[in-house]
């Protein structure tokens, strides 16, 4: 029933953006409604399903699985591809968001929808943890939409190419501003899902650090702070080479947060972000209720 769900919001956003492509063929307001509609569609019962997760697992959609992960990051995505189209009918961010979308649910198609991590003791800081993640992916995931988009609009501008009817982009300025602000956004965020998670380490036997999910994201999120001290320290580097970069960093710590996932999933490799069980539980927060009734009984 669940992944009848998950068919549902995946058919519903490949249709979606299907009407999408027609905007570049000049298709004006019907194209635009019904991609609105699919669109819209998809959201909900994206937002169901989510819900109904939660329910059944008995933990927020953030905690139970890399699943749901995901979905949680393309449900945000999707809330932002609504916002600003109904803001700008003509805004063309569907053509790079959709597939982001669309990838990101097929992808939790390909995960379990069971961790095998219990975090009920330390649940604050999890929570923590999987949010500053997820909202900093999320913001990551903006700013390779963004560097996608201003080097869209760089070449339609060279070839004197800009759209007469359907389709708009930003200025390259207001794309590059846009850009440095999605940066500046995920690097605090990223970076407290990074000492949260160090926090978390502390309550666990194994070693983290040889964990592949846990590396390549350490890895990514390096990249993505050196990405953002170079744009300050260089106020006047050429945008189109501050759009390649940010997109080979954020293409480099998605490939690390989600493809990672997928391959030590279907390999079956250990990792704190998978479904595997691991050969050493996580320890537990002492129970002081516990701990006083033993006392009382010696």
């Amino acid at each position: 029933m669940l992944n009848v769900s998950v068919f549902c919001i995946f058919a519903s956003y490949l249709v979606a953006f299907g009407f999408e492509l027609t905007r570049l063929r000049g298709q004006g307001w019907l194209a635009r409604t019904l991609t609105l509609g699919f669109a819209t569609a998809g959201l909900l019962a994206h937002t169901l399903y989510l819900l109904a997760r939660a329910s059944a697992e008995n933990l927020p959609p953030l905690l139970s699985s890399s699943h749901d992960w995901l979905l949680v990051l393309a449900w945000l995505l999707m809330v932002l591809y609504l916002v600003l189209t109904i803001v700008d009918s003509q805004l063309a961010v569907g053509i790079i968001s959709f597939p982001l979308i669309i990838g990101l649910v097929a992808t939790s198609w390909l995960l379990p929808e069971t961790s095998a991590r219990s975090w009920d003791p330390l649940r604050s800081w999890a929570m923590l943890h999987a949010s500053s993640l997820v909202l900093g992916t999320a913001a990551v995931l903006v700013g390779f939409v963004i560097s996608l988009l201003f080097l869209w609009q760089n070449e339609r501008l060279k070839q004197g190419a800009i759209a007469k009817r359907s389709l708009s982009l930003p200025s390259l300025e207001q794309l590059a501003r846009l850009n440095l602000w999605a940066i500046s956004t995920a690097v605090p965020l990223l970076s407290v899902g990074v000492l949260s998670g160090i926090i978390l380490t502390n309550w666990t036997s194994e070693n983290v650090w040889i964990d592949p999910v846990v590396l390549g994201g350490t890895i990514g999120w390096a990249l993505i702070c050196g990405l953002l001290t170079w744009q300050l320290s260089r106020t006047r580097t050429p945008g189109r080479k501050v759009a390649v970069a940010t997109a080979w960093s954020s293409g480099l710590l998605l490939l690390a947060y989600v493809g990672l996932q997928v391959l030590t999933s279907a390999a079956g490799v250990s990792s704190v972000h998978g479904a595997k069980p691991v050969k050493n539980a996580p320890r537990t927060a002492p129970d002081p209720t516990k701990a006083a009734a033993e006392e009382g009984q010696k």
